[in-house]
Parts: C-alpha cells; sequence; structure tokens
C-alpha cells in the first residue's frame, strides 16, 4: 500500500495518501478535546477537519490548552 510521509510536532508518520485531517486524527489516536491543529502553518477550523486532505511532507501541529492558574 503506497503511503505519504507527514509530519506531526516534527515526529514522521506515513499514512495513507489524500486522507483528511479527521481521519488522520482518528488513525493516530490523537487528542481532539481542547486542541488546535495547523498544517504548514496555518490553523485549520474544527468544521473543516473533514475537507482538508493531506499531502506528502505537510507539517502539522498540534496545540493543547493547558488549564492552569
Amino acid at each position: 500500500m503506497e503511503t505519504v510521509r507527514i509530519l506531526i510536532n516534527d515526529q514522521a508518520h506515513h499514512v495513507q495518501p489524500n486522507r483528511s485531517l479527521t481521519a488522520i486524527i482518528e488513525q493516530l489516536s490523537l487528542p481532539e478535546l481542547g486542541c488546535v491543529f495547523a498544517i504548514n502553518n496555518t490553523v485549520i477550523p474544527r468544521n473543516e477537519w473533514s475537507s482538508t486532505h493531506l499531502n506528502e511532507g505537510d507539517a502539522i501541529s498540534l496545540f493543547q490548552a493547558i488549564a492552569g492558574g
């Protein structure tokens, strides 16, 4: 099966080509609640996760909100 290489917080992952961000989140068991995803330094709104597809070499930055005082 053909795969493409993407980076998530600078760690390489191999996924199926033309997968949506939602599918990648599910496949890799990434956290969703309180998280922001940016692809190639562009924040992707939650309502666009299922329509945003990843390509070879895309870099995902995952940010999690942290509660504190």
